[in-house]
Order: C-alpha cells, then sequence, then structure tokens
C-alpha cells in the first residue's frame, strides 16, 4: 500500500494534472494508493488575499471571481463533458466559500482556517473526477472527517489514537479497489469544524495516512530532483542526497529546509516507514529516500534559507537578571500560541529570540508579557544556517557584514540573522 502526495506545483494548471494522473497509472496499479493533493498552484496564497481584503473592509468578490475563473479554465481543459456534474460541486464550492467568508466568526484564526481549506477542497474534486473520467476508479474522501484535531486554530494538534481508529475502520476496504484522493493541510474537530495542520502541511496529512494506513512508502512528488543540500538558486554548485536517514532529515526541517515539512518525519519513522522524494517532471529519476538508512554523505556542507523571521528581545523591567523561572514564562507563552524557536541568545539582562513571523500570535505574546519585560521586534529578517560548515562555506555567502544582526557557531552548524535582501 503506497501514499503518493502532490503538491501546488504539479496540480498548477491542465497539462500538471494529467501528469498526475499519468505518474499514477505508471507508478501504481490503480489501487491500494492513497494520494494527497494540495491547493493547485498559488490558490492558498490568493484565499489568503481575499482574508486580508474581507478583515480590511475592501471588495473582496473580484478575487473570488478570479479563483473561480482560474478552476473553470483548468476544468474546461480537462474535462469532454462541459455540463459534467465538476462544474456543479465548483459552483456549490465558491458559494459556500462566499457564505463561510460573511458567517461571522470573529476569531481571525479560526475564519482563516475554514476560508484557506477551500483551496484543498477545490483541488480534490477536480482531481478526483478527472481520474474517474480517465478510467483510473478513484474515490473521493474528505479528510476533515480522518484526520481529527484540537481546535487550535492554523495548527491543528493531531488526535492520534482517534485519527488511526477512523482510518483503518474504513479506507482499507477501498484501498482494495480504488483510489482514494484526499486533501492535504485540512482536518477537522469533534465539533465538525474545520482546521489546517500548518502553512505547507500537506507533507504532514500524506505522513499522517501512511502512519495509520502501515503503507510500504510515502512519495513526495515535487518540482526538484529530490533532496539537496542547498537552494540551486542560492548555491549554483548544490548536490543531490540519495539517501537520508531520519535524523538527518529531522534536523535539516528544523533548522528550516522547505521541502519537506518539519512534522512530516515524525509519523515514518515511528514504524519505519520510508519517504521518497521525487521529481513529477522526472518521475523515473531515483529521488531521494529517507529512511533507515546509512547514509554516505552526512557531512557535506548544507545550506538551510529561510525567509520571513522576525526577532523578539526580552528586557527585564527593573535591571533584573534574566533567571530560568522568567524564561519559563517566556517559553510557556510562545508555546500556547505555536511560535517555534529557531534560535536563541540571552545575556544577564536580556533574552533574544529568532521566530517565524506571524503577527497575530506575535502580537498576542507581547500582549500577555508586556507588563513583566520591555519587549521589542525587528521583522522582515533571513535566518541562515550551514550545517558542517567551513569559513569558505561561510565567506561563499557573501553576506554584508553590515546587514548581520546575530551570529553564531556551534561545533556543527553557523547560524546568522540577517536583514532580507
Amino acid at each position: 500500500m503506497k501514499v503518493f502526495k502532490f503538491g501546488g506545483a504539479s496540480i498548477k494548471d491542465a497539462d500538471a494534472v494529467r501528469n498526475v494522473k499519468t505518474i499514477i497509472s505508471e507508478y501504481s496499479d490503480k489501487r491500494n494508493l492513497l494520494v494527497v493533493v494540495s491547493a493547485m498552484g498559488k490558490s492558498t496564497n490568493g484565499l489568503e488575499a481575499i482574508l486580508e481584503a474581507y478583515h480590511k473592509g475592501d471588495d473582496y468578490k473580484p478575487l473570488i471571481e478570479e479563483m473561480r475563473n482560474f478552476h473553470l479554465d483548468i476544468s474546461r481543459e480537462l474535462f469532454n463533458n462541459q455540463e459534467a456534474t465538476i462544474f456543479k460541486q465548483l459552483d456549490q464550492l465558491f458559494f459556500l466559500l462566499e457564505k463561510k467568508l460573511t458567517s461571522g466568526i470573529e476569531d481571525k484564526d479560526e475564519l482563516y482556517d475554514q476560508i484557506v481549506s477551500f483551496g484543498e477542497l477545490i483541488s480534490s474534486h477536480i482531481i478526483s473526477a478527472y481520474l474517474n473520467q480517465e478510467d483510473v476508479p478513484t474515490q473521493f474522501i474528505d479528510a476533515r472527517i480522518y484526520i481529527q484535531t484540537s481546535e487550535t486554530w492554523r495548527e491543528g494538534q493531531v488526535d492520534y489514537d482517534w485519527t488511526e481508529q477512523m482510518i483503518k475502520a474504513e479506507l482499507p476496504a477501498i484501498l482494495d479497489k480504488q483510489v482514494i484522493l484526499t486533501q492535504g493541510f485540512i482536518g477537522g474537530t469533534i465539533s465538525n469544524r474545520t482546521t489546517t495542520l500548518g502553512r505547507e502541511g500537506s507533507d504532514f496529512s500524506a505522513a499522517i495516512f501512511a502512519h495509520c494506513l502501515d503503507a510500504d512508502g510515502l512519495t513526495i512528488w515535487k518540482d526538484v530532483p529530490g533532496i539537496m543540500n542547498a537552494d540551486p538558486k542560492r548555491v549554483p554548485d548544490a548536490t543531490l542526497y540519495d539517501k537520508l536517514s531520519y535524523k538527518y532529515a529531522a534536523e535539516m526541517t528544523y533548522y528550516g529546509a522547505s521541502v519537506i515539512h518539519p512534522k512530516t518525519i515524525r509519523p515514518l519513522a515511528v514504524k519505519g516507514i520510508p519517504l521518497y522524494v521525487k521529481s513529477f517532471v522526472h518521475p523515473s529519476d531515483p529521488g531521494t529516500v529517507i529512511g533507515d538508512v546509512e547514509m554516505k554523505d552526512n557531512t557535506k556542507t548544507a545550506y538551510i534559507f529561510k525567509k520571513n523571521q522576525c526577532l523578539m528581545r526580552f528586557e527585564e523591567k527593573d535591571f533584573l537578571n534574566v533567571n530560568k523561572a522568567h524564561l519559563g514564562v517566556v517559553f510557556n507563552e510562545l508555546s500556547r500560541y505555536n511560535i517555534k524557536l529557531n534560535l536563541t541568545r540571552n545575556s544577564a539582562l536580556s533574552f533574544t529570540i529568532c521566530v517565524d513571523y506571524n503577527e497575530s500570535n506575535i502580537q498576542r505574546v507581547i500582549n500577555v508579557l508586556s507588563d513583566h519585560f520591555y519587549i521589542s521586534t525587528l521583522n522582515h529578517l533571513e535566518l541562515i544556517t550551514v550545517r558542517n560548515y567551513t569559513d569558505e562555506a561561510i565567506k561563499g555567502l557573501g553576506i554584508d557584514p553590515a546587514t548581520i544582526l546575530i551570529e553564531q557557531r556551534t561545533d556543527d552548524n553557523y547560524q546568522v540573522v540577517k536583514k532580507a535582501d
């Protein structure tokens, strides 16, 4: 039994969807396969723009119409029958999108989950219908029924026991006969509300399904040949890893490697399920395998670039030293609002952290802790991590010293927080 995951770039237009059908046909037996899909192209960004316009009181309807036309144009290219059921389904989904937007949900993060989830719902309906048209028997399922989470908006915490029970009770019988097509990124709660699993969370969804189904493997189809030691756009001589251990891959995602979602590794490692990262452009190429493997190149220098970073500086009032108890208060609030520490530095009177920028959650932490600390922030930064660094590798980055805000080294890692270019 296999799980395939296709991201937004792999289903960005009609030709890309046709390529997905070809990969499914050539690299599976059209059953015992569960396929997870993301939103098409940049649809998630488009839905976020709709939300932003709504919150600002701007006219959001042209943005909804633009998104509707984008999906209709793809569907008109894919479907032989222009009266196919999929067009009625799309009308209904866009009607529900607008109704949900104006439903009176006051919590911005909760509304975010209800709206942005439509990207995956729309794409999965289109691709499921297309596969059936092309004689790939496919069962559409709603991931929100099976991946059960807490009501932690924008980063739902998965209830694995309940999720695994639901998946194992119903899906194996379907998989014996046909392909299952479902959504990444989204989950559901006991009160039938939609949650999301964190930005770019479709990889994580695929890993959850693979874990619960005891899959033979998970393949993530990307627009890159596999996992490389750097972004080739930033480091021209970047090279491919043929194998990575779970531990090494988890460390790379922790520091910000964007090829796979940080939460993807653990559900697979627990059951020893290999993860294959392969190119949907050249599907016969070997790509990278992550698993219980012997690495040949674990000393290779790796470059990880993480944008949209924020420095938060906590300074004790009354010139008191920052002690462990005070740090515990900070850590507790960061955890409560799902703010991940990417780098820390502390002195006698202050504590500085680098985190992913999330305006609403950062402001919540400031509101809670401002009575105890002077808190300052600096946004629009970049964190660069060089694993297995050398002085030559650092020099090769060509970083302007005037842009550096924090720089630190350990035995294995060099990290720098700098002003973004």
